[in-house]
C-alpha cells in the first residue's frame, strides 16, 4: 500500500483527481459568455496531516516494532508487560490509510463542487442584474422615441391647421 503513495526518492506522489476529458470542453460564444470573475488563488492543504512522514515503511516499523508487539509502560520493567495487538500496527495502517485518503479526496472534491456552484450562482446573479439594467435602459429609450414621435405628429397637425387658417 505504501508504494503508491511515494516514489523511489520517497517523495509523495499525488495522482490526478479527474481524467482530462475533451467532451467537457465546449466552444464559448463570446456574446453569451458569463462575466469574467477575479482569479482565485488555490490554497494548498496537506491531504495527510500525519507526522512529518518521509518513509511510510519506516513509520510502520517504528510503530510495530520487531515482533509486532507494542510495549505498554508499567510500574515494573518486567518483559511480561507487553501486549499483543491483533491486527498489528501495519495491518491497521494498511486498512485505514486508503479509507483516510479516499475520505480526504472526497472532501476536497465536495469543496471544489460547492465552490463551482457558488461561482455559478454569483455569475447568474450578475447576469440577471445586468439584463435587468439593460431592460430598463432600453425601455427608457423606447419611451423617449415614442414620445418624440407623438410630439412630432402634434406639431405637424398644429402647423397644418395654422397654415390652413
Amino acid at each position: 500500500a505504501s508504494e503508491g503513495l511515494v516514489d523511489q526518492d520517497h517523495k509523495p506522489v499525488v495522482p490526478p483527481l479527474l481524467p482530462e476529458s475533451p467532451a467537457l470542453v465546449a466552444p464559448v460564444d463570446p456574446v453569451l459568455s458569463p462575466p469574467v470573475l477575479p482569479e482565485s488563488v488555490p490554497a494548498v492543504a496537506p491531504v495527510l496531516p500525519l507526522l512529518p512522514l518521509t518513509n511510510l515503511k519506516d513509520a510502520v516499523e517504528t510503530l510495530r516494532g520487531d515482533s509486532g508487539t507494542v510495549s505498554v509502560p508499567r510500574s515494573s520493567n518486567n518483559p511480561d508487560n507487553q501486549m499483543l495487538f491483533e491486527p498489528d500496527a501495519a495491518g491497521v495502517l494498511e486498512a485505514l490509510l486508503p479509507l483516510y485518503v479516499n475520505r480526504e479526496i472526497y472532501n476536497k472534491m465536495l469543496d471544489a463542487k460547492a465552490s463551482e456552484q457558488s461561482a455559478r450562482m454569483v455569475a447568474m446573479k450578475t447576469a440577471k442584474d445586468n439584463a435587468t439594467s439593460l431592460l430598463g435602459d432600453l425601455t427608457l429609450e423606447y419611451n423617449k422615441a415614442r414620445q418624440a414621435g407623438i410630439t412630432q405628429e402634434i406639431l405637424e397637425i398644429a402647423a397644418a391647421q395654422f397654415s390652413a387658417a
